[in-house]
Formats: C-alpha cells, sequence, structure tokens
C-alpha cells in the first residue's frame, strides 16, 4: 500500500511571512525611528531630561513618582509632542488633621499624608486627638484599619454631604483617646459627647433634630450630651 504525499502550501506559508513582515517593518522601523531621534528628547525637565519620550515607561516612572510623593492621590503621566511629558499631581482631599507624633492630613478614605506639597488651610479642617498609641509609627501614604478613626471619618463625611448641617455644625476639635466616650468641640465652644463609636449613626440623626432647635442660640449651649436614652442639652 502506498503512502501519499502530503503537499505544504508552500504559497499560502509564503504569503503569510511575507504579511508577517510587512507589518512588522511597518511597526517597528518608525518605532525605532521615534524611539532614538533627537527630535523627541525632553530639553528641560526635572525628572526626566534628556530622554526620548518614546522610551519612557509611564507606568513605571508612575509608579516611582507616587513612592516619592505619597501625599498626592494620584500621579498621572503622558505624552506631549514632540518633546515633552506632562506630569499631573492630583492632591488628596484632607478630611481633618491628625495629631500623631508630628501632625498629618488624613483623607476620607482614611489615607494619612504630610503636608508637604498640600495647599490646605488647617485651621479650616477639625483636629482629631487621642490616637498616639493605637498608631504609634504613622507613615505618610499609608492607610490605618483603626476603628475608631475609619468611624468618626464616616461621620464627618456624613455631616460634609449634608450641605445644610455642614454649615449649621462648625466643628473644630475630635478627641479619640477613649473609642467608647468620643467627644468633640464645635466653633462656638459647644462640648458633644458622642459616646462609643457604634452608635454615630444614631447620634448623627439627634444631633441633626437638635440643630433645627438650638442653632440660633447654639454659642448659649455649653454642652450636649447623647450618651442617654434622651439627649441631654445643658446652657450656659
Amino acid at each position: 500500500m502506498k503512502k501519499k504525499k502530503t503537499k505544504l502550501p508552500v504559497k499560502a506559508i509564503f504569503i503569510s511571512l511575507l504579511c508577517l513582515a510587512t507589518v512588522f517593518s511597518l511597526f517597528y522601523f518608525p518605532f525605532r525611528y521615534l524611539s532614538n531621534s533627537d527630535y523627541f528628547k525632553i530639553k528641560d525637565s526635572v525628572y526626566f531630561s534628556g530622554q526620548n519620550i518614546f522610551k519612557i515607561d509611564l507606568e513605571s516612572q508612575t509608579r516611582r513618582l507616587r513612592r516619592i510623593y505619597p501625599d498626592y492621590k494620584a500621579i498621572v503621566l503622558r505624552r506631549q509632542l514632540p518633546d515633552g511629558i506632562i506630569v499631573d499631581f492630583i492632591p488628596r482631599q484632607a478630611r481633618a488633621l491628625l495629631r500623631l507624633s508630628e501632625n498629618f492630613y488624613v483623607d476620607s478614605e482614611g489615607i494619612i499624608f504630610l503636608p508637604l506639597h498640600s495647599r490646605i488651610d488647617s485651621r479650616e479642617l477639625p483636629v482629631i486627638i487621642g490616637l498616639n498609641e493605637r498608631i504609634p509609627s504613622p507613615r505618610s501614604g499609608a492607610k490605618y484599619n483603626e476603628s475608631s478613626l475609619k468611624a468618626i471619618l464616616e461621620f464627618l463625611n456624613s455631616i460634609n454631604n449634608d450641605a445644610e448641617l455642614s454649615l449649621m455644625l462648625k466643628i473644630t476639635k475630635i478627641n479619640l483617646f477613649d473609642p467608647n466616650d468620643i467627644f468633640l468641640f464645635t466653633d462656638s465652644g459647644c462640648k458633644i459627647n458622642l459616646g462609643s463609636t457604634g452608635s454615630l449613626e444614631k447620634d448623627l440623626s439627634t444631633i441633626q433634630m437638635l440643630m433645627e432647635d438650638i442653632r440660633p442660640n447654639m454659642s448659649d449651649i455649653e454642652y450636649i450630651d447623647l450618651r442617654f436614652r434622651e439627649p441631654v442639652v445643658k446652657y450656659k
């Protein structure tokens, strides 16, 4: 029995290889020219001077810059023809000033950062104290899952998202030394005892109702205590 000879589709293979070579040359040679041309070299740059814009790995350079500047929420790099790299620094939005071994800002996500490159007026932010022992070695750009800090940030976010309440209730200081006995101060000098972190959602609802009645006379209030079944309001 004779074996059948299989004919290779030489012509088809040749055409396929020719097409691949054509496609490769269409991309390779222009890219080689672009990445080696002095026309695309960056002239003046703090980070990339003298480099060709097509040889810069934007992803790795973004990671490098984020390690250097952890106080920014995001850093975006993009090429600008013929010889530029645009670097966009997107700042974090501080929700409060955090007093630890040194002063840090903290954003709504709980990430702390040093006020190195941020143009933020700290006088407009509430100051959080009492976390030195629970966050003994703070590091800029890090997120700490400390329960009382997380809870109070959610509390502040809720106030900030309520336009009317955020105007009525100006918090200047928050003491988290005891997570079961949280208290804060307002710009009028009123002290508000909130109790534990687990009751903050209920406390916020109570504060919203109280503000409708006492806001016109807020400067006359010495303290508000929300640790009991019924809120206690003491006038000066």
